[in-house]
C-alpha cells in the first residue's frame, strides 16, 4: 500500500503496480494436443465442404454446450457472417426495421444495412447494459420485424420483458451472444430464448476459433435459409429440409461463408477448456468487484441475482465524476495508466455516431440514406459511453489475486490524491 504522502506517478511518483504489462493475455497458448490435431488436419483435409470432421464435431459439441436445447448449429467464418445469415433468414429486407441497442459493437446490427433493412435504436438499461424494455416498446413501428438482443459484456438482458414485447407485437428475436458464452438468465442459457442466436468465436472471445461464428436455432426455415446463404453444394444438399429451397443446393444464395476446419479445431479445444476458465474468471472478477466497492469514485459492474455472467467478456465499471470534481475520465485514465494499470475507455461508441449508421448517403447503395435515430439526450447509452472504464478480464486464479490487489492499491492511491490530480488537469487546461 502506498503512503499518503507519495506523489501520483503521473506527477513524478512511483507506480503503484509493479506487475509488467500486458495484464490480460488472451487467447491462451495452445496445448500440444491442439497443435498436433491442427498438424494432422493439414494432411487430412484442409477444406471441409459439408458438415463433417472437426466442423461437425464443433457443431455437435456446441449443441451439447447449450444443454441440448437447440436443434440446429451452423458454423460460419465469422460472427458477423453468422449475423448476416441470421438477419436474412429472419426476413430482413428493404422496408423492414430491426430494433437494437443504441450502445453495442457495430457488427451486431451492421449486416442489416447489407440487406437494405433499417436499424432503429432503443436505449439500454444501465443495470444490464442491454436493451431497455420500455425504450424497446417505444421504438417498435408497423415496419418492425426483428428485435436484436445483445447480451452486452456478458450480462443477460431482461428476457422475460423482451419476449413479452416480441410476443405482443408478433416479432422475431435474434440473440447476439458474442459476449455471453455460458451466461444464464434465470438458469437458462443465453442463446436458447430467441428465434435464432449467434455466437462470435473471434480470438478475444472466451470460446474462440481465431475467426469464426456459429448460428443456432430450432426453426427449420431459419436453418434452411441461413445455410443456403453461406453454404452451397454438399451441406445445402444434405441438410436443407424444404424441397423448394433445396433446389438451390448447387449455388446456395451466392456466398461462401463457411468455417475452416483449422478454426473448428481451435474452437473445439477452447470450448473444452471453457468451464475451468469460466470458473477462474468468476472467482477473479467477483473478488475484483468486491474490492472495487471500496473505491468511492468507481461503480462496480452490477450483476443481477437472477443471472450468471458466463464468460464475462471484459470488466466495465463506471466512473463517478461527481466524486472527483475537476477530473475527467480522460485524465483519470491517464493517471491510472501512469500507475501501471491496463485501462482505457470501451472501444464501441454509440451507433448513432458512426458514419455507416448516420451517413447522408449509404456507401453500399448510393442514393439511399441510413440515418439512425438518437435516443434522447442524457440516455443510459450516453451515460455508459461517457463513464465506462475498460479493465482486464482477469482469468488467472488464485495467482491473479496479487495483481488485482495492486489494481485496488492504484485506484486508492489516485483517490487519495484527487485534489492534486484536479489541479494538474486545470493547469493543463
Amino acid at each position: 500500500m502506498t503512503s499518503t504522502g507519495e506523489r501520483l506517478a503521473l506527477l513524478g511518483g512511483s507506480p503503484a503496480i509493479s506487475w509488467p504489462l500486458p495484464h490480460e493475455v488472451w487467447p491462451p497458448r495452445a496445448e500440444r494436443s491442439e497443435l498436433a490435431e491442427l498438424a494432422a488436419q493439414r494432411d487430412d483435409d484442409i477444406s471441409i465442404k459439408g458438415s463433417s470432421g472437426p466442423v461437425r464435431a464443433l457443431e455437435d459439441a456446441f449443441r451439447a454446450f447449450l444443454d441440448h436445447r437447440i436443434r440446429w448449429a451452423v458454423t460460419f467464418n465469422s460472427g458477423t457472417s453468422a449475423l448476416l445469415a441470421a438477419y436474412f433468414a429472419l426476413g430482413v429486407r428493404e422496408g423492414v426495421e430491426v430494433v437494437g441497442p443504441a450502445l453495442t459493437y457495430h457488427a451486431a446490427l451492421s449486416p442489416v444495412h447489407l440487406l437494405r433493412g433499417e436499424v432503429v435504436l432503443a436505449d439500454i438499461d444501465v443495470r444490464t447494459r442491454g436493451l431497455d424494455p420500455e425504450s424497446l416498446e417505444q421504438a417498435i413501428t408497423e415496419r418492425t420485424k426483428v428485435i436484436t438482443v445483445v447480451h452486452q459484456w456478458g450480462h443477460p438482458c431482461d428476457m422475460d420483458a423482451i419476449l413479452r414485447i416480441a410476443d405482443k407485437h408478433g416479432l422475431r428475436v435474434l440473440e447476439d451472444c458474442s459476449h455471453a458464452h455460458g451466461s444464464r438468465y434465470k438458469g437458462r442459457l443465453c442463446g436458447t430464448f430467441g428465434d435464432a442466436a449467434v455466437f462470435s468465436l473471434q480470438a478475444n472471445k472466451a470460446v474462440f476459433a481465431g475467426e469464426g461464428g456459429i448460428l443456432v436455432t430450432n426453426d427449420d426455415t431459419v436453418h434452411d435459409r441461413a445455410t443456403l446463404l453461406g453454404h452451397y453444394r454438399d451441406r445445402s444438399r444434405d441438410e436443407v429440409l424444404d424441397a423448394e429451397l433445396r433446389q438451390y443446393w448447387v449455388t446456395g444464395f451466392g456466398l461462401k461463408l463457411r468455417m475452416s476446419p483449422f478454426n473448428a479445431i481451435v474452437a473445439l479445444h477452447s470450448l473444452a477448456a471453457f468451464p475451468e476458465r469460466k470458473q477462474a474468471r468468476h472467482n477473479a472478477l467477483g473478488y475484483f468487484g468486491e474490492r472495487l466497492a471500496e473505491v468511492d469514485y468507481i461503480e462496480p459492474v452490477p450483476v443481477a441475482e437472477e443471472v450468471d455472467m458466463g464468460a464475462w467478456y471484459g470488466y466495465k465499471p463506471l466512473f463517478r465524476p461527481e466524486a472527483m470534481p475537476g477530473v475527467s475520465r480522460t485524465v483519470l485514465i491517464d493517471a491510472l495508466r501512469a500507475e501501471g494499470m491496463e485501462v482505457g475507455a470501451p472501444s464501441g461508441p454509440r451507433l448513432s455516431t458512426l458514419p455507416l449508421y448516420t451517413g447522408a448517403q449509404s456507401p453500399l447503395f448510393p442514393g439511399t440514406s441510413k440515418v439512425a435515430n438518437e435516443p434522447v439526450p442524457g440516455s443510459a447509452a450516453e451515460l455508459v459511453e461517457q463513464r465506462a472504464l475498460s479493465l482486464p478480464t482477469f482469468t488467472e486464479w488464485p495467482t491473479g489475486k496479487a495483481l488485482i490487489d495492486q489494481y485496488i492499491g492504484a485506484f486508492e492511491k489516485v483517490g487519495r490524491h484527487r485534489t492534486a490530480l484536479a489541479e494538474h488537469a486545470a493547469a493543463d487546461g
